[in-house]
């Protein structure tokens, strides 16, 4: 006798069948690659110095770095650290699965929303995680113990809430805005921008706003403002707990200094860019679907469906003379009045989004239009820039592409199936970084090739370039599954790269041994001290300190660092060098360089590779010696080199 399963048990099952494969296979790679080496500075160590401090010093309302309150960021995902390091222990374990698990829940998020959109084509539900896992910047920044992939949950699930079932048009005021409050407490009022495009321009999209304007701008003015209350009951006490210089940073500057420019907006480390900047790293952010000659046709003809309408002529005129502009300025590096590039900006992007919106679209390309154009458009108008800023958009991009995929299948069978518009050029790509590959070894070896990358990558490049010629041949496989082999190639790919990375380039980065050697100083009662670079808590939670270090100043008056990235200038003793020595002779002083010495090697306490240049660890008194002149005494122990027997310490003058 067959047995039938209760429909809500086959609708569980029906669930967990549309997982598969995607979500095993993104989570096994993600893992793979996130434990493949420690946390990344300065992002990821970063965060950890900070969840690390609020845990060790009991500050659960206020983050802290260094020692002093951090305003640049709002507490949530140390409270989710804290929580597993409750749990667990203090690992640096807990904090990468949690970033794992973020980025699992914003593809099943992503193909939910794509299956909200589209009903009538679940082809799209089933590309758009595909799609998302395979892209390269996010799946590699992903891997980062950051903000930005969990801010893309709060905003996925918040548009969830706007978009209409088919039991319930009316959306979920309530859970919209506890998921706007969230996204408040990962990443501050950026949130906002995130979401409140698909809200304000609702009944452009949405059938029950159009009905019901009163209702949706009210009830959606009420779910924002939930969320502002739950940032509030954070933000007002930590602002009495932190003090005035905390409160006025926390309410007032470090936002605005991300979004005006001029000097004071630069003193806080606003990553000021050009106002085109996000128009010439969308193919970077998109890649490699960027190089997937299918998509790139399927797009405009989805979005501009003949017959066109009569306002589309004169859009794609203006925009594209606006484009034209913003290339001969940005390629020829012209001075051009203030304002200039943002206005082109906008002629760019506004006239695009009023003519597609007058297109006869369905709701879910339009809601796509409305959420992605104006978002695009702002972010690009901020003065700070980012690439990660726009992380949580990625996933609304991929949806795009994936429904112009389904109407391309539709509209135009001849294109949708030409192999000239496959992934052939991908498939090039990838023979011509095998080809590279393989003959790095040789163009090593006959001095043709120095750069200490790829040196040092050198002796492992040959087994990756197999791995590139697979996935070349991959992609050149004519016929059905054309989208799954770029996904798949596109996340396999971007794994062997990193691995390639990790073998011959993590001990770069790797500052476990100088953590681990300032942790020993700190626990002798040695006074820890910077100079030279700005300090990004690289060391605190590696070491596992509990005290700040001291920065210095390379002189009296001296200019700032160019690779200084510290987000809280205000963390700074003053002292120079020869002061902190004077005090502290027996302190220890963390020094750069971009080349070493005789003398580095001989009187160092330690030295490491430093991204492109070296870390060195010294007792403050010799170090201050060797740069007046004088001659320190001889060290009592030998300097202590990482990555032992490195090749580079052998060629030192």
């Amino acid at each position: 006798m067959k047995t039938t399963l209760p429909s809500s048990a086959y609708t569980r099952s029906e669930h967990l069948r549309a997982l598969w494969p995607w979500l095993p296979l993104w989570g096994a790679m993600a893992l793979l690659a996130i434990f493949s080496h420690g946390p990344m500075p300065m992002f990821s160590t970063r965060t950890l110095a900070v969840a690390w401090e609020m845990w060790a010093h009991g500050h659960w309302l206020v983050p802290y770095i260094n020692g002093q309150p951090y305003s640049e960021k709002v507490p949530l995902l140390f409270w989710m650290i804290h929580a597993g390091w409750f749990v667990f222990g203090v690992t640096d374990v807990w904090p990468r699965f949690l970033e794992v698990l973020f980025g699992g829940i914003q593809l099943v998020l992503a193909s939910v929303l794509a299956s909200r959109l589209f009903p009538s084509r679940p082809w799209v539900a089933k590309a758009t995680p595909w799609l998302l896992m395979g892209l390269t910047y996010a799946f590699l920044f992903g891997q980062q113990i950051m903000y930005e992939v969990l801010l893309a949950v709060w905003v996925l699930g918040a548009i969830l809430c706007l978009t209409p079932t088919s039991r319930r048009a009316e959306p979920r005021w309530w859970l919209f805005g506890l998921l706007v409050g969230a996204g408040l407490l990962t990443k501050g009022p950026v949130m906002l921008l995130h979401v409140v495009f698909p809200l304000l321009l609702g009944p452009l999209w949405n059938d029950w706003a159009r009905r019901n304007r009163a209702r949706w701008y009210g009830f959606g003015l009420l779910g924002l403002l939930l969320g502002f209350a739950i940032l509030l009951a954070w933000a007002i006490p930590a602002g009495f707990a932190g003090g005035d210089e905390y409160r006025q940073r926390l309410f007032f500057t470090q936002t605005a200094g991300r979004v005006v420019d001029g000097d004071h907006a630069r003193s806080l480390q606003n990553h000021a860019r050009s106002a085109w900047t996000y128009l010439v790293w969308l193919p970077l952010l998109l890649f490699p679907i960027t190089g997937w000659l299918r998509a790139l046709v399927a797009v405009p003809l989805t979005l501009f469906r003949r017959p066109w309408d009569r306002s589309v002529v004169p859009a794609l005129v203006i925009a594209a003379v606006a484009a034209l502009a913003l290339l001969v300025i940005g390629n020829l590096d012209l001075n051009v009045p203030a304002g200039i590039p943002q206005l082109l900006v906008c002629l760019l992007i506004v006239p695009l989004l009023v003519a597609i919106l007058r297109q006869p679209l369905e709701p879910g390309l339009r809601l796509l239009v409305c959420w992605l154009l104006p978002t695009l458009l702002v972010f690009s108008l901020i003065t700070g820039k980012q690439g990660y800023y726009v992380l949580p958009e990625l996933g609304g991009a991929v949806m795009l592409i994936a429904a112009a995929i389904a109407h391309l299948r539709e509209r135009h069978l001849k294109l949708a199936a030409h192999y000239a518009l496959g992934t052939w050029p991908l498939a090039l790509g990838g023979f011509c970084l095998a080809a590279f590959l393989f003959a790095m070894p040789a163009l090593v070896a006959s001095g043709r090739l120095t750069n200490v990358w790829m040196v040092d990558m050198a002796p492992y490049a040959r087994f990756f370039a197999v791995v590139f010629i697979v996935l070349g041949v991959l992609l050149l496989l004519p016929g059905r599954g054309e989208m799954r082999r770029l996904a798949f190639a596109g996340l396999i790919g971007t794994l062997a790269v990193n691995s390639l990375w990790t073998l011959g380039a993590w001990h770069n980065y790797d500052f476990q041994p100088t953590a681990q050697y300032l942790g020993q100083a700190e626990a002798s009662g040695l006074p820890i001290a910077n100079l030279g670079r700005g300090y990004n808590g690289q060391y605190h939670f590696a070491g596992r300190l509990m005290n700040p270090i001291v920065r210095l100043n390379e002189g009296a008056g001296a200019p700032p660092d160019d690779e200084d990235d510290d987000d809280n200038p205000a963390i700074h003793d003053g002292d120079t060098l020869d002061e902190f020595a004077r005090k502290h002779p027996d302190g220890v002083v963390i020094s750069y360089t971009s080349s070493l010495t005789q003398n580095d090697l001989r009187y160092a306490h330690l030295i490491q590779p430093s991204f492109s240049s070296w870390l060195l660890i010294w007792d403050a008194r010799t170090i201050s010696a060797l740069r007046a002149g004088r001659i320190p005494p001889e060290p009592k122990l030998p300097t202590l080199m990482y990555p032992r027997d490195y090749w580079r310490y052998k060629v030192v003058r």
